[in-house]
This record gives C-alpha cells, sequence and structure tokens, in this order.
C-alpha cells in the first residue's frame, strides 16, 4: 500500500533535547539565586531532576494534561527540595528567561529540512503530532522555521490527548485524509510515539540517536529503526 502521509514528533525527532539543555540549566540556576538559594549548581539541577521525576510518573498515565502545569509542578518540586517557596513572579521570570535562550540554542536535526522538502515533492501529506501546549509550539516552531513545510500539525492541546492515547493520532490521520495503515509516524520515544503509532494501525519508525547502546528488544516495537532523519525516505512505498 502507498504510502500517504507522513507524521512526525516534534521534540527529541526533529531537534534534540540536548541542544536546549545549556538553556534550561541556566534558567534553573537562575531560579534558584532569585528564590533565594545560593546552593551550587550541581544541586540544584539534581533537585530538579528528582521533582522532574516524581511528576512525570505522576502525570504519564493521564489521557490529557497541559504539559506547562507538568514543567511548573516540576520546578515547584525543585524549589520546595531546596526548602524555598515558589513564587507566581519569579516563575514566570525563569519561563521567558528559558524561551529566551531558546533562540540562542536550537537546533535542528540534520537533514530535517531537505526531507521535508523531499516529501513535499513527492505530494507525500506531512503533518506534526506533539505533546506538547499551543504557545510553547508556536513559539518553537517560529525558532524552528520550519512550520512552512507542514500540511498539519496537531498539539496535545488542541487535541485535549497526550500520546499515547489514541485520539491525538485519530486527529492526525482524518487530517491527513487517509486510512491509518497509509500513514508513517515517526518518533524517538517507545512508551509515547511508537505505542501510539502502533496502536491507531500505522507503521511506526523510530529514531535511535544513541550511539551507546541498541534500541531495546521488546513490546512496543517499531516497525523500523533508523538513525538519522533523511533515512526514512527509503521507507516510502
Amino acid at each position: 500500500m502507498p504510502t500517504r502521509a507522513v507524521l512526525f514528533d516534534f521534540g527529541g525527532t526533529l531537534y534534540d533535547y540536548a541542544t536546549l539543555e545549556p538553556a534550561e540549566r541556566e534558567s534553573l540556576v537562575a531560579l534558584a539565586r532569585w528564590s533565594g538559594v545560593d546552593a551550587a549548581p550541581d544541586v540544584v539541577l539534581r533537585a530538579h531532576r528528582n521533582a522532574m521525576r516524581r511528576v512525570f510518573r505522576e502525570y504519564l498515565p493521564r489521557r490529557f494534561y497541559l504539559h506547562r502545569d507538568l514543567f511548573r509542578d516540576a520546578v515547584v518540586g525543585m524549589l520546595e527540595e531546596l526548602g524555598v517557596r515558589p513564587e507566581a513572579a519569579q516563575l514566570q521570570r525563569y519561563r521567558e528567561t528559558q524561551w529566551e535562550r531558546h533562540g540562542r540554542d536550537f537546533v535542528l536535526r540534520d537533514g530535517v529540512v531537505d526531507t521535508l522538502r523531499a516529501l513535499r515533492a513527492r505530494g507525500v501529506h506531512v503533518g506534526m503530532v506533539s505533546n506538547i501546549d499551543d504557545d510553547q509550539l508556536a513559539h518553537l516552531l517560529a525558532v524552528a522555521q520550519i512550520e512552512a513545510y507542514f500540511d498539519a500539525i496537531v498539539s496535545s492541546e488542541r487535541a485535549r490527548s497526550c500520546k499515547p492515547d489514541p485520539t491525538i493520532f485519530e486527529q492526525a490521520i482524518r487530517s491527513a485524509g487517509c486510512d491509518p495503515e497509509e500513514a508513517l509516524f515517526v518518533g524517538d520515544t517507545i512508551l509515547q510515539d511508537i505505542a501510539g503509532a502502533n496502536r491507531a494501525g500505522m507503521r511506526s519508525i523510530l529514531l535511535w540517536h544513541r550511539d551507546d547502546r541498541q534500541p531495546p528488544d521488546t513490546d512496543p516495537r517499531p516497525h523500523h529503526v533508523i538513525r538519522r532523519i533523511p533515512e526514512l525516505l527509503e521507507l516510502l512505498v
């Protein structure tokens, strides 16, 4: 069956979260300083990792949530672990600083723009399915300058559904105007991207960008594994 649509995850797939880590580290340490915490940066960052793990485990089973709430709860948890009470003005200042530094550091993965252009040239529907709030999605798309390459973009906030919940995938397939088996889904996470795409009946492609180990050989399994975004062009039929 011919491929009529290719749908992409955004964060982790079209860009590497690691490129934004300096902005995140700097902003978290700055927030701690504004809040009166003079602990070493590694202490601040460890407190945030601890809080993020706790919050992520709490949020992941939910069918839908706003990511601004998840990230806020992680930052609040960090500050509480460091012994201070969060203030709304400081949290807003942190968010503004973080977004400003995204523009400084953001980098797409190699070959993304050329691959999107090639898909459009082949007449394939190009879509995005992202677990992200609308305001942050608009911000990152403006930084990335790739929105024009997409025929449809579905955010979790717009769908009121977060991957791997099927609703967000179903909306993306309807936007593509094709059957699920005529669509490829490209993502970098097993439990959200691959699990959700498989349940929706699409062919799933795992972008595996780690050099230190192989993809896990457990369910859910992707239909294909690629190391670089342009490799997906070889999978179109």
